[in-house]
């Protein structure tokens, strides 16, 4: 059995700082070691808790109670030089951001301007030491957001969301989303050499039209036709029914919720006490129900929906009919 000898209070205080903070994992690993020794963990537990061989445990004590402190510090190794220097390694990245998606050409015109042949693990190693990985590329409407327009909403749904914690208003978002046998396919923990497929084909859409407010009070009306201006209506003048106070409806600009057709309805809604307000333009994020759209399509949405249409429909029904239990609800509302 070997354990290291009792630490003096100032080497429990300075190993603790080096588990928690220092910047090298191999040294952090060392000093928790030293601590689990002191604690009665034998060789094999601390090995076995760090994920390291037995033999690199009984080093790392050796090294300590013959170097002390010094013998936790990563030392110095030789080996083969860096192909490039430090301003060729900021070129390179520079290289890599203005080709994001194709490495293979940032190889070539790496060898091009440095004469430098390297493989492409060395590069995806470069790009690591940079702090960049492979990761999806986000859609976005920033370019065509109105700032300023954006700027005057928020304030306006921070009021309404006041009046509606005073109980003076209902509050609800209003959207619409497709759905169909083309699955959203999200990232999955899958086994190594093992892949998770999800069946895919063509098929009609099923649009859902709903209102969900802050405590995910859910309505929905589900179409397999095409969605315009008079399904909307018909969708809000049902709604209209089931309000018993003052209710404000917010809602994007798409063009079947600015039509003439749509707008000329307004005034005969707010009768019942049910109010429109907009949006500014391009900005989803507003929209609280674009969170909902997530959440049943990468989330919710089981692998076996899309075996068939009727598939489809069923588990889409169910989780419609199920928003707002614990099952199916959303941490934000």
């Amino acid at each position: 059995m070997k354990f290291v000898k009792k630490l003096k209070e100032l080497e429990q205080k300075t190993l603790e700082q080096m588990r928690d903070k220092h910047r090298l994992p191999m040294t952090r690993k060392r000093a928790h070691s030293l601590l689990l020794s002191t604690d009665g963990y034998c060789l094999s537990k601390i090995s076995k808790t760090l994920g390291v061989c037995r033999q690199s445990v009984s080093s790392w004590l050796e090294a300590w109670e013959r170097d002390g402190l010094a013998g936790l510090i990563e030392q110095h190794r030789s080996g083969r030089p860096t192909k490039l220097n430090q301003l060729e390694e900021i070129e390179v990245i520079e290289l890599v951001k203005s080709e994001p998606r194709n490495l293979k050409k940032v190889l070539v015109e790496i060898t091009e301007k440095t004469g430098v042949k390297m493989s492409l693990k060395t590069l995806k190693r470069i790009c690591k030491k940079a702090g960049m990985k492979w990761k999806r590329i986000r859609k976005t409407l920033k370019q065509k957001k109105n700032e300023a327009d954006y700027q005057e909403s928020e304030p306006i749904i921070a009021q309404l969301i006041g009046r509606e914690e005073q109980g003076e208003i209902d509050l609800f978002y209003f959207d619409e989303s497709g759905f169909n046998l083309q699955p959203s396919v999200p990232g999955a923990k899958q086994e190594i050499g093992q892949q998770i497929q999800v069946p895919c084909s063509h098929s009609p859409n099923l649009n859902v039209l709903g209102f969900i407010n802050h405590d995910c009070q859910f309505q929905s009306y589900v179409f397999d036709k095409t969605i315009n201006t008079d399904v909307v209506i018909a969708c809000f003048d049902e709604f209209a029914k089931t309000i018993d106070k003052p209710t404000y409806v917010l809602i994007d600009n798409a063009p079947t919720h600015t039509s003439d057709l749509f707008l000329e309805n307004i005034e005969q809604w707010e009768k019942s006490q049910l109010y429109i307000k907009y949006f500014s333009s391009y900005s989803p994020d507003l929209n609280l129900i674009e969170i909902l759209w997530r959440k049943i399509k990468y989330e919710w949405m089981p692998f076996t929906a899309f075996q068939s249409f009727d598939s489809l429909k069923t588990e889409l029904f169910h989780i419609l009919k199920n928003i707002g239990s614990d099952k199916y609800t959303i941490a934000y509302i």
